[in-house]
């Protein structure tokens, strides 16, 4: 029985000190204490309008009633801060020793204003103050504050920046302060909602007066909102705002990110950032520049290291990074995410409906510089590359200093301009690639087998990848050396005399293709194709719908023209949609071509007749000439000179007749 004794004594003891206590505690001495330091402090008025009563549960102290802090002159009528009720809680030893010692504070369901005006300046800089007065240090003053534990709770914090217009909320904001001393350690841990997102932030400061003087202290602190987090550990300071230490970062729910911001998650393919991880060496300058050195960033599997620089200070983010990876997979930007309509147009062979988004480009601007050893694009695959691009205005430029694809390599510019609605043009040029790969992953051609040298630009405009293909503009040159040409076989219809002649697996070996097109509204046009083969030659020239994706083509080939007089020519047609392209001879063009060649034939018998005749008839008139010749000697003793008409033969002779009478009568 001697233990329940001993235990009913101590509750005895315990419930006469917590009496007693209660009358120990100077409620309103410690309210007006409050009231006047606090002012003597900040300048502000705190002002206790409710009632002031002791507290021994959960904690010994006070409970203050209708508590507010006033604002700053220039900040509006509306309290700094307001609530209905806040518990201070005392030391107990220093309580019976006739001191106050706040040991810490409870506030239930405050509204809090905090507010910047245009020059900078914020309602909230009074507290820098803290520690000031003639007396720091003595009874009343708090040089050596200390706050073992301050609780927030059910908050309502409302901010405005009339420095760049920013106004946001926090709301359910519970939030949990120790401080030793001004000077020493201060830590915080905060939850909240903003935008209607939750959010957490844990965080130290060596140095809490330091900090709110302007100087740079130890800081360790993060930021979390589901799954995604923060982490920062270095120094800081707040005036002017400024850090510098390790960075470390995580994201994994696009949705809590954006919402924070009261934005919809845009969409992520696959290896551009689903989830992004991030670590480097962060340093943020007064004039809001950002440098991030020696990086780390994890996009989903892809991972590249390098060096990033954001501006912050401007309209818009600019953007300065140098980064390299070795192996990147992009392959699911290739994906056609279409739905509906566009989706049905895509599966029926024609080009997707789905509008496209590059409203991030208005985002920021800036310049960068990217390497890889290779990258996966889906259907396309790139070895070596180098690209430099600049974002401005939403318009953005990429340079391939070295890009190895389709088995060859590619220079050149190419540009996504959304100024003034969407575009899309480049000036590129290539050598040495697969044309059979080229041709089917951006015409779903693949008919053309051969290494080729290319040269093309070209300008589409619209707001999908349809109205691009139907707007497409340009020009530009292929020249193919040694390949084949499936599904056609010149040679077997030529070797069979059949111009029918298709064959199982039919093909057509080259030694070389030239040609140059333009590009208008969508239809690609060609009139110089020339194919040169063995024992072949062909000449072609139509038209390539690229928009529509069909093809009106007409092929002239010419064999054995040097074993036979003008060879062997069998026309064939290439016509119909990509999905169904068809070869066939020119039935037509062979009978047209018959047609001419015998009207050919009887033309020139023609003319071999009239020739014939011609010349009869000029020995017809020379016989004639001659026998009026005889006769005129003959009968009139006239003889005709060479090239002298009849008449002037004749009158010749009857001059010279009338002469010699004259001179018979004189003689």
């Amino acid at each position: 029985m001697r233990w329940i004794f001993r235990i009913f004594l101590t509750l005895l003891v315990l419930v006469a000190v917590a009496i007693g206590a209660v009358f120990l505690i100077p409620a309103d001495r410690i309210a007006r204490i409050a009231e006047a330091q606090f002012e003597k402090n900040t300048g502000r008025t705190l002002s206790i309008t409710g009632g002031v009563s002791p507290t021994i549960w959960p904690r010994l102290g006070v409970t203050l009633e209708g508590v507010t802090i006033s604002n700053a002159d220039w900040a509006g009528d509306a309290p700094m801060l307001q609530t209905a009720q806040l518990d201070v809680g005392v030391g107990l030893a220093a309580l019976l020793g006739g001191d106050i010692e706040v040991q810490g504070f409870s506030i239930a369901s405050p509204v809090i204003l905090l507010e910047k005006r245009a020059d900078g300046v914020a309602n909230w800089e009074f507290l820098s103050e803290l520690g000031g007065g003639d007396d720091a240090g003595g009874e009343s003053g708090i040089n050596s504050l200390s706050l073992p534990k301050g609780v927030i709770t059910d908050a309502i914090v409302r901010y405005t920046d009339a420095t760049t217009g920013v106004s946001q909320s926090l709301e359910s904001l519970d939030m949990e302060v120790s401080l030793t001393g001004l000077d020493g350690e201060a830590a915080v841990s905060m939850s909240a909602l903003m935008n209607g997102q939750a959010f957490a932030l844990d965080g130290t400061v060596n140095g809490v007066q330091q900090l709110l003087d302007g100087g740079v202290q130890g800081v360790k602190g993060s930021v979390s909102s589901g799954p995604n987090t923060v982490r920062f550990e270095g120094v800081a300071g707040l005036t002017p705002l400024q850090a510098k230490g390790a960075l470390d970062m995580v994201v994994k729910d696009h949705g809590a990110l954006f919402g924070l911001m009261g934005q919809d998650a845009p969409f992520i393919p696959e290896g551009l950032g689903r989830q992004v991880e991030l670590r480097g060496n962060l340093t943020l300058t007064p004039a809001l520049e950002v440098f991030l050195r020696q990086a780390t960033i994890a996009l989903d599997d892809n991972v590249l290291k390098g060096d990033v620089d954001v501006a912050l200070g401007g309209s818009v983010p600019q953007v300065t990074a140098r980064l390299a990876g070795d192996r990147l997979d992009f392959s699911a930007m290739s994906t056609d995410r279409s739905t509906g309509d566009g989706a049905a147009n895509a599966g029926a062979g024609g080009w997707s409906d789905a509008r496209i988004d590059v409203g991030g480009l208005a985002a920021a601007e800036g310049s960068f510089t990217f390497k890889a050893n290779a990258v996966d694009l889906g259907s396309i695959q790139l070895g070596q590359s180098e690209i430099a691009g600049t974002l401005k205005r939403s318009r953005l430029v990429l340079e391939f200093k070295q890009l190895s694809a389709f088995g060859g390599s590619v220079t050149g510019q190419f540009v996504v301009n959304n100024r003034s609605g969407l575009s899309v043009g480049g000036d590129m040029r290539a050598s040495g690639v697969a044309m059979q790969q080229v041709l089917n992953d951006f015409a779903g051609f693949d008919r053309l087998v051969g290494d080729a040298a290319l040269s093309l630009k070209f300008l589409g405009v619209g707001g999908t990848l349809n109205e691009i293909m139907n707007s497409l503009k340009g020009s530009g040159r292929m020249d193919v050396g040694s390949g084949e040409l499936l599904g056609l076989d010149i040679a077997g219809m030529i070797r069979n005399l059949d111009a029918s002649y298709q064959g199982e697996g039919s093909k057509t070996v080259f030694d070389d293709i030239t040609a140059s097109f333009t590009m208008d509204g969508g239809i690609l046009r060609n009139d110089d194709l020339r194919f040169v083969a063995s024992l072949l030659t062909a000449e072609g020239a139509g038209s390539l719908d690229l928009g529509g994706q069909t093809i009106n083509y007409r092929v002239v080939p010419v064999a054995l023209a040097a074993q036979i007089d003008r060879g062997i020519s069998v026309p064939v047609l290439i016509t119909g949609p990509w999905s169904n392209i068809k070869f066939r001879p020119d039935l037509k063009s062979l009978i047209d071509r018959e047609l001419e060649e015998e009207k050919e034939k009887l033309r020139a018998a023609a003319k071999a007749k009239e020739a014939e005749l011609r010349a009869k008839a000029q020995a017809r008139e020379a016989e004639l000439k001659a026998q009026a010749a005889a006769k005129l000697q003959d009968e009139l003793g006239v003889t005709r000179a060479d090239g002298q008409s009849v008449e002037d033969a004749v009158k010749q002779g009857l001059e010279d007749r009338a002469k010699d009478a004259l001179r018979s009568l004189f003689d």
